[in-house]
């Protein structure tokens, strides 16, 4: 866990697959993980083909640090997440939940919602894309 906390990204059924999250959200991450901020993307266990596509696997191990993970016991989220959806939280170092967000990958402006999220845990308005 980073310094100040860990951002768990759960993905919902039929959602984004692992290497399109890492690349599509590549800087928000990096610069979440340059202020102390740890970025995890958690799929249910049904998505393991998202996780463990050979493509998913090759961006993962570039990125040379754990960053999919898969629920295998369903336990993560209180309930599961609906299909097409992410759930979103802020954890501190005492694994307290500081924010926490639903987004709908069915909105136009999905990505623009988890930045804007990852914005806000940085405290600085704006992270890169």
């Amino acid at each position: 866990m980073g310094e100040r906390g860990l951002v768990v990204v759960g993905m919902g059924r039929a959602a984004e697959r692992g290497f399109q999250m890492l690349y599509r959200f590549a800087g928000a991450c990096g610069s979440l993980e340059t202020l102390g901020v740890n970025v995890a993307f958690v799929y249910p266990k049904e998505s393991a083909r998202h996780v463990f596509d050979a493509t998913s696997i090759r961006a993962a191990r570039y990125r040379a640090k754990p960053v999919l993970f898969l629920d295998a016991s369903g336990k993560l989220f209180r309930a599961p997440l609906e299909a097409r959806s992410l759930r979103v939280v802020h954890l501190d170092r005492e694994l307290q939940e500081t924010r926490a967000a639903h987004v709908a990958l069915t909105d136009d402006d999905w990505d623009a919602r988890l930045l804007a999220f990852f914005a806000g845990v940085s405290g600085k308005g704006a992270v890169g894309g």
